[in-house]
């Protein structure tokens, strides 16, 4: 479905910035039909060099939807292995490789300008471009934003739109001129960064993080030999980069194994700040990527975080937008990303502090604590989740327990499902897990042990009273579900994102009730409705059994609405 424009031809949705946060938002919202205005200010165009580097299992997952994941698993290197060492002595590994319930078991070391450069071919295959301008105003006194763009040639022009997006970095231009405060705590730590050769016999499909009593070193394979190389640094007051020769030293002093750095193709210094934004939604603008948070480069999980913000905005936007959800879901986007961006700030202050141990007794604490972690295989039980960010939840209430990834399999609302979306061609390899629709909600009945005539009518039941456009998929054909979902029937009421919006048991009314708190927008009755009006069919619901599809209907009182009682 393709939206109109607004009058005047004014577009919906204005998004600021155009790294890979805001070209993702607006491929995203480009592929779910909603015209999009793209500003960036950088006119030269995009950054010749590498930030982030690394793209993980999920962020994976999700950039599938848009067609862009296999592209750069294509262009860059596979990460199989995070491994650990202390004063040049392993410590324990997370294998990525042993990952189950995803496409992707692995993570990808790649330059984040080459990154940039493939989901711009995405949002070029959608018909969407960037214009080059800076922001300058942001007017939000009126019923919908006004902002104040000038270009290059000095020209300054006014755009107006019904949503505003700052993905503009973590100097943002829209979170400054919204007002909203960027809030944090800690003490700021310098890395110097840079990438280029580094001969050795160093694992070319792992990570390696070296502590010592000195500081961290941290080396990432790009493939051909070429690695990012980050190390802590007491201080850094020089206008330029930090030389080759920098790195070298503490190479030689904290690598495992012996390398020789080679010439750099760029080097800088990074302060790991953590910051957060106060609120991540004001009214009509939304900050998401590092306008809304930046944390520790530990874990390389900045660009990740940022993607998820994206498609978790992009959908409910689209779905409101279209008429697909009510507006208040979009209250939820400020909630479920801040919660996980502030989680992910603990999680790598954490990861930062401990490489940073001095103290004799920190650090045998720490390399104990690691040692038999990785001997218990509580390690790779935990670590490998938290990386992937395969852990990220978005439960309605958080406890100690909740907290806790991995001591129950049980799926709760919130969690992630091994499902998966595109908006065209299905991901290759996701071809194993059910398939979801990318722009609306996904019912997945499961029968649990009870795969009889009962379980059949009772989900013909449900395809019947289903409202028009929703997809449901009988899913009880994958046992891999099992423990996950359970041995009792249910109904899994899935976000576009793949989060569990609801577990109800496979019943009309309880799906219902669950449709109207996931923000289903139910059609309005017609004004002559009344309950003495006969039943009509509707268009048909697909049910889709894992292996063939059948097809229900949908009955109806003289409306578009199931015949269910709220």
């Amino acid at each position: 479905m393709t939206i109109p424009l607004r009058e005047g031809g004014r577009r919906p949705v204005l998004v600021v910035g155009a790294g890979p946060v805001g070209l993702v938002l607006a491929t995203e919202l480009l592929s779910q039909g909603v015209p999009v205005r793209l500003i960036d200010n950088s006119a030269g165009g995009p950054v010749q060099h590498s930030r982030a580097s690394v793209v993980w299992p999920r962020s994976l997952e999700l950039l599938g939807r848009i067609g862009a994941a296999s592209p750069l698993v294509e262009a860059g290197n596979r990460l199989d292995a995070v491994r650990y060492y202390s004063r040049k002595r392993h410590l324990g590994s997370v294998e990525m490789s042993r990952l189950t319930g995803t496409p992707y078991p692995f993570g990808v070391v790649i330059p984040q300008n080459t990154t940039e450069e493939l989901i711009r071919a995405r949002l070029a295959h959608h018909g969407g471009e960037i214009e080059f301008g800076t922001l300058t105003g942001l007017d939000t006194a009126a019923p919908r934003p006004v902002a104040t763009v000038e270009r290059a040639d000095g020209r300054s022009e006014q755009i107006e739109a019904d949503w505003v997006i700052g993905a503009d970095g973590a100097h943002s231009a829209v979170r400054r001129l919204a007002g909203i405060e960027f809030l944090g705590s800690g003490n700021d730590v310098l890395f110097a960064i840079g990438d280029g050769p580094v001969e050795g016999e160093l694992d070319p499909h792992a990570m390696h993080y070296c502590y010592s009593r000195t500081g961290a070193l941290g080396l990432a394979p790009f493939g051909d030999g070429t690695f990012r190389v980050a190390i802590s640094v007491p201080d850094w007051d020089r206008p330029e980069g930090p030389p080759r020769e920098l790195f070298q030293h503490f190479l030689d002093e904290r690598s495992p194994t012996p390398g020789l750095v080679g010439r750099l193709e760029w080097s800088t210094i990074f302060r790991a700040r953590r910051r957060v934004a106060e609120t991540m939604r004001a009214g009509r603008v939304f900050l998401a990527g590092d306008a809304a948070h930046v944390f520790s480069a530990a874990g390389a999980q900045g660009m990740n975080t940022g993607i998820q913000d994206a498609v978790n905005l992009a959908w409910k936007l689209a779905g409101v937008v279209g008429g697909t959800f009510d507006a208040g879901i979009l209250d939820g986007y400020d909630t479920e990303r801040r919660i996980a961006a502030e989680r992910i700030v603990l999680t790598t202050a954490k990861q930062t502090s401990w490489g940073l141990f001095k103290r004799p007794h920190e650090i045998a604490a720490r390399d104990a604590a690691v040692r038999v972690a990785e001997h218990t295989g509580v390690l790779q039980r935990f670590a490998a989740p938290l990386m992937a960010q395969h852990d990220v939840s978005y439960r309605p209430a958080e406890t100690l327990w909740d907290t806790l990834p991995g001591l129950t399999r049980k799926a709760r609302v919130g969690d992630r499902l091994p499902v998966f979306a595109a908006h065209g061609e299905p991901q290759p390899g996701a071809e194993r897990w059910p398939a979801i629709d990318p722009a609306r909600l996904t019912l997945l009945l499961w029968a649990g042990d009870r795969q009889d005539a009962d379980w059949t009518d009772r989900r013909d039941q449900l395809a019947r009273t289903t409202p028009e456009g929703l997809v449901v998929q009988d899913i009880s054909g994958w046992p891999g579900l099992r423990p996950l979902l359970g041995r009792e029937p249910r109904a899994v009421l899935v976000r576009p994102d793949g989060h569990v919006a609801a577990l109800t048991a496979p019943d009309p009314t309880e799906v219902r009730l669950a449709l109207r708190r996931a923000r289903h927008a139910f059609p309005a009755p017609a004004p002559d409705a009344t309950a003495a009006v006969p039943a009509v069919q509707a268009p048909a619901t697909t049910v889709s059994t894992g292996t063939t599809a059948t097809t229900g209907k949908t009955a109806t009182t003289g409306t578009s609405e199931p015949a269910v009682a709220a």
